[in-house]
């Protein structure tokens, strides 16, 4: 089937059936274009003093005359000429990008969408018919100019919806690109400079974003002879005093974390690599795979952070399997969207898998965010939902905790041990494993101190814990009214002795 294609914005291109089609007279792209958006048909002496108003009425008539002969040669079939009018032929199929773009600019503007703002913004290669000018045309002048602006506000209007809502998104590289290319087009509108100070800040480039500012200061100055107003002065001074940290809902530490140096430092490489989405931290239950999950995230969150730039800009969101609950009717996966889309604070007003897919993944999509997903042991086979989370957000990643690995294309997975034990009395201070236990003995009696004759009962006891944090946190409980030699002589009938009423472990 025969398609034309009309590129308007930007330099006019016309395409039909693929090919380009070149025109040879100026004019016949700027008669096509007036006939395509207007979709009705002019009479024949309305179009010659539009297109040729200053010659006289015969030279307006042979111009027409001329350009029609080019029309028809090219696309006679859409062009229609009769002795008293002549219309662009609508009801053949056809495409308009100014049509498109419209479309796309308001149903974007309507349903707040990032990724359609973006779709819209891109048909926008340059000012309408851009080139296109006529000699002794007035009238056609004034309509030209009339569609550029009508274009161009459309497209400001997109750009500057496309910065606030990565704003509200935290899509900081759209943020960015939007407000760029905002500045470039209007580089005296002072609320994009700002927008772009702020959205370079909350995305890490705090050096950035005090650049921006004098940028702003300087383009004010050249253009409009004025300084920057008072909040955007306000907001230099803010950032130059801080770096602003992700937005994240991690639980407070209640106490330093004890070790783990070579797994920290594994997985902060593992999550800054590019290549690596999805991390999986396993091991036997209790070997304290959540504290270590939600430490490195933690060194994310921290404003003090030596990164360049903010890796999880988007945010940093903690899920807790465990307090979700899946019926024999209902998936794995579908339990696990439901818990994202509760801790992204969506609503979960969804009830299909897929609906709640498309919710939880249209809002990650943008983002440069980091979600933990603890105790997924407990939703083993929802690792799908984990694949289609990853599949529709490029930006995002996902840390687990689980004691089996999920098998997911992408995973790289990280065991975790129990933690170093003491040789001898002498390394209890220093070794990972009793230096957890005293320190929890500190914190459930204040001056807490281990006998003498008691140490090496500990170095027993590390031992036969395999220095997992959880039995060693459990076994502190006891301290202050249970000797390390008695529970040592406990555990010999297994770690269940150690049961605690108490619930805020990790």
């Amino acid at each position: 089937m025969t398609l034309l294609e009309l590129n308007l914005i930007g330099v006019p291109e016309v395409v039909l059936d693929g090919q380009k089609v070149t025109l040879a007279r100026r004019g016949s792209i700027a008669l096509l274009a007036y006939l395509a958006l207007s979709r009705r048909a002019h009479p024949r002496e309305f179009l010659a003093a539009l297109l040729a108003g200053d010659s006289s009425e015969e030279q307006a008539r042979k111009y027409l005359s001329n350009i029609l002969v080019d029309l028809h040669q090219h696309l006679s079939r859409y062009v229609v000429a009769t002795r008293q009018t002549v219309a662009f032929e609508w009801r053949l199929p056809h495409c308009v990008d100014v049509d498109e773009f419209e479309t796309r600019v308001r149903d974007a503007l309507y349903g707040e969408t990032l990724t359609d703002l973006e779709s819209a913004t891109r048909l926008y290669r340059g000012e309408f018919l851009a080139g296109i000018e006529l000699t002794d045309a007035p009238d056609f002048d004034l309509w030209l100019n009339a569609e550029r602006e009508r274009v161009h506000d459309q497209y400001i209007q997109a750009l500057r919806a496309e910065v606030d809502i990565s704003l509200k998104w935290g899509a900081w590289r759209s943020g960015i690109d939007s407000a760029r290319r905002l500045i470039a087009e209007e580089p005296w509108l002072e609320e994009a400079h700002r927008q772009l100070m702020l959205v370079l800040a909350r995305s890490g480039q705090r050096q950035a974003a005090v650049a921006a500012y004098r940028t702003c200061r300087r383009v004010l100055r050249e253009e409009l002879g004025i300084e920057p107003m008072p909040e955007t002065t306000a907001l230099f001074h803010r950032l130059r005093a801080a770096v602003t940290p992700p937005y994240h809902n991690l639980p407070v530490a209640r106490s330093p974390i004890i070790g783990r140096a070579r797994e920290l430092r594994l997985l902060f490489e593992l999550l800054t690599d590019p290549d690596c989405r999805l991390v999986t931290l396993t091991g036997m239950g209790g070997s304290g795979k959540t504290r270590l999950g939600l430490e490195i995230a933690r060194s994310f969150a921290m404003p003090s952070s030596t990164l360049a730039e903010q890796p999880f800009a988007g945010g940093i969101i903690f899920v807790d399997l465990a307090e979700s609950t899946c019926s024999k009717t209902e998936a794995a996966d579908h339990a696990i969207l439901f818990a994202c889309a509760k801790a992204l604070g969506l609503p979960t007003l969804a009830t299909s898998t897929n609906a709640l897919c498309q919710q939880v993944s249209t809002y990650l999509q943008p983002k440069a965010l980091l979600l933990v997903l603890d105790s997924f042991e407990l939703l083993q086979s929802g690792a799908q939902a984990v694949h289609l989370l990853l599949k529709h957000a490029p930006h995002l990643k996902i840390l687990i905790t689980a004691r089996a690995p999920l098998h997911v294309e992408g995973e790289r997975v990280l065991v975790i041990d129990g933690l170093g034990l003491p040789a001898s009395p002498a390394d209890l201070e220093s070794a990972e494993a009793s230096a957890l236990f005293l320190q929890e003995a500190r914190r459930v009696q204040v001056g807490y101190t281990l006998a003498e004759e008691q140490q090496p009962y500990l170095v027993q006891m590390c031992a036969q814990l395999g220095g997992l944090p959880l039995a060693l946190l459990l076994a502190a409980r006891w301290a202050p009214v249970m000797p390390c030699s008695e529970m040592v002589r406990e555990l010999t009938n297994g770690v269940d002795v150690l049961a605690t009423p108490e619930a805020d472990l990790p």
